[in-house]
């Protein structure tokens, strides 16, 4: 792989280990990285840098320390595996120049990446990563090199985090609380986190998944449903209240309630605002991007609170962060942040605030399912990939920009937005959303409606709509 192959996504650079994610290519985008912050980021206490629990992470994030400490700046190593988030508070908390994390998140085992933490403490902005992306292969090693190398250092950076996080719940009452939840680690790096903080009360956590599996159990770290079959089976045997999933990374959250069933992050999401206005009683702006639940519209038009809707990608929930004071921002893929932490995603402390929502309220994780529905009805959500050939993109790419379809699965259509794809707004809060991928030949079907049923048949007419079948 050459440098001008190399392209930084949503979230940073990903490729297959020994391919193209190789020792070589980590030092060119550490050394593109070391350039920019040499030339934009003069301030600053240098760099951190973490890993994941994926094969040869510490190996690459060893490779990337060693690269800036060359360059004359100071760096700082985790002495572990640790979450995303957790890379990303150090950051801020230390006035770090920025912060190197060693993942590929949810992705199939063969892949690792490379993400930005900016200053603030959240992953690089657009304008960010395109400034190092356009520094890779533009200078000669000895180029970056100091007089004087730093030398590497490791340390621990896992429990300041943990005690931030401490501070952001009511943690004595969850501990007091008695509950019984299961925590899944998913072999990833958000591993041993939970069983940390949650010690030493009348509440049990039983841990499952927390050991180091390269392979991730044959499964991608990715917790939505049907990656999480021996999470709600652990909740059911147990008869636990509630089950807490947190992806590769630790930064995205899936949840079991206390009868197994799966609890996506729409309805997290919408749990979570709840919470944080009626028991914590914050009030501010809500972020949420275009595919993600019609749930946060009516609890905002409810709650009184005001609503930016934006594309999809995390990014623009930072954007929005960074410029003003918001309550809650959400996408549909498990990410969220709040008020008071970071501008960045954080699945465990997700987690607990979904236990100090259970310990405030005194109900169950189902329970606080259905108080959300009482107030908006309810909702019910799913999504399918389609995955096309490189010669029938193109037809469909057009079809999901061009379709003014007026009825879809016999409903009619309210008004389309094409914000980001085109999406579909029929009565009661039900939508249809098309997407078709930018980088690979996937179009993405997303869905909302009243019943499990209804949400298929919206995904049928979709996929009919996309390939000119329907």
């Amino acid at each position: 792989m050459s440098s001008t192959d190399i392209r930084f996504g949503t979230d940073g650079w990903r490729g297959i280990i020994d391919e193209d994610f190789t020792d070589d290519n980590v030092r060119l985008v550490t050394r593109a990285l070391v350039s920019y912050i040499r030339e934009e980021q003069p301030a600053g206490h240098g760099l951190l840098v973490g890993y994941d629990n994926r094969r040869k992470s510490e190996d690459f994030a060893r490779v990337a320390a060693e690269v800036v400490a060359e360059a004359g700046i100071s760096v700082t190593l985790a002495d572990r595996a640790i979450s995303s988030p957790c890379l990303s508070f150090a950051v801020k908390h230390h006035g770090a120049q920025g912060g190197i994390m060693i993942t590929a998140s949810h992705n199939p085992p063969q892949f690792n990446g490379f993400k930005f933490k900016a200053n603030y403490g959240g992953s690089g902005l657009p304008e960010i990563m395109a400034a190092i992306e356009q520094r890779i292969g533009k200078r000669a090693p000895n180029e970056l090199q100091a007089e004087v190398a730093e030398t590497v250092r490791v340390a621990d950076i896992t429990t300041e985090y943990l005690l931030h996080l401490a501070s952001l719940v009511d943690l004595q009452k969850i501990k007091d609380a008695g509950w019984q939840v299961v925590t899944d680690a998913m072999h990833g790096s958000g591993a041993g986190y939970f069983p940390a903080i949650l010690q030493g009360g009348e509440t049990r956590d039983v841990p499952i998944r927390e050991d180091r599996d390269l392979n991730f159990g044959g499964i991608n770290p990715e917790p939505i449903a049907k990656n999480l079959g021996i999470l709600f089976e652990t909740v059911r045997q147990l008869g636990a209240d509630a089950g807490l999933a947190v992806d590769g990374d630790a930064d995205r959250i899936g949840a079991a309630d206390e009868y197994g069933n799966f609890v996506d992050s729409h309805r997290i999401f919408a749990i979570i605002l709840l919470h944080l206005v009626e028991r914590r009683g914050w009030r501010g702006p809500v972020i949420k991007t275009i595919s993600t639940t019609s749930m946060i519209d009516k609890l905002c038009a409810k709650l009184n609170l005001p609503l930016t809707v934006t594309p999809i990608g995390f990014k623009y929930i930072t954007e929005n962060m960074l410029e003003r004071d918001i309550l809650i921002g959400g996408e549909e893929s498990g990410g969220i942040g709040i008020r008071h932490h970071l501008p960045e995603r954080d699945g465990i402390l997700l987690g607990l605030l979904l236990l100090e929502a259970m310990t405030l309220s005194g109900a169950r994780l189902g329970g606080l399912v259905e108080e959300v529905f009482d107030i908006v009805g309810p909702h019910y959500y799913d999504r399918i990939d389609l995955h096309l050939s490189r010669t029938e993109m193109p037809a469909a790419r057009e079809r999901v920009v061009e379709t003014q379809a007026q009825t879809v699965a016999g409903r009619a259509v309210e008004r389309i937005d094409r914000m980001d794809g085109t999406k579909f707004y029929f009565i009661n809060g039900s939508w249809l959303l098309l997407r078709a991928s930018g980088t690979e030949p996937v179009v993405r079907v997303y869905a909302e409606a009243e019943s499990p049923e209804a949400v298929q048949e919206l995904l049928k007419s979709g996929e009919g709509l996309v390939t000119g079948k329907g």
